[in-house]
């Protein structure tokens, strides 16, 4: 998958109010190689969003959704970059403004490193309520 790729997967329309849809997509293979499977509600096996839309849809109906890219830069940075950024900011607190020995102080940068993952645990909590999916078409049954 190239990186101006959309992540695009199937979902049904199980609800429809005025210029919105509630979607239900059951996770596929393409979530488990995602690195924001966790942004999208976890270990759920269903996933329901609510889409904001101005096409006329039809209780049952099968569309294709779309996720833009920009979500899958932010994850990826927040996944990857935050915890080596929060191990050299913990250990340059440590080594350089505390004036502690280097085992010490890199001690203190795993407990960055752990800090980090929590923060990411609750950072994944508070943005799977933001996604914003898109609906592309309607797939013809």
């Amino acid at each position: 998958m190239d990186n101006n790729q959309n992540i695009e997967d199937s979902a049904i329309i199980r609800e429809i109010e005025a210029g919105f849809v509630l979607v239900e997509m059951v996770k596929s293979g393409s979530c488990s190689s995602c690195g924001m499977s966790g942004f999208c509600h976890g270990q759920d096996k269903a996933i329901a969003h609510k889409i904001k839309t101005d096409q006329i849809f039809e209780i049952g109906d099968l569309v294709k959704v779309n996720l833009a890219p920009g979500l899958r830069v932010k994850s990826s940075l927040l996944v990857f970059l935050f915890p080596i950024l929060a191990m050299l900011f913990f250990f340059s607190l440590a080594r350089y403004i505390l004036i502690l020995s280097e085992p010490l102080s890199i001690l203190i940068s795993f407990i960055g490193l752990i800090l980090s993952g929590i923060a990411i645990y609750f950072i994944d909590k508070k943005m799977a309520d933001n996604i914003s999916f898109e609906i592309v078409e309607r797939i013809e049954k």
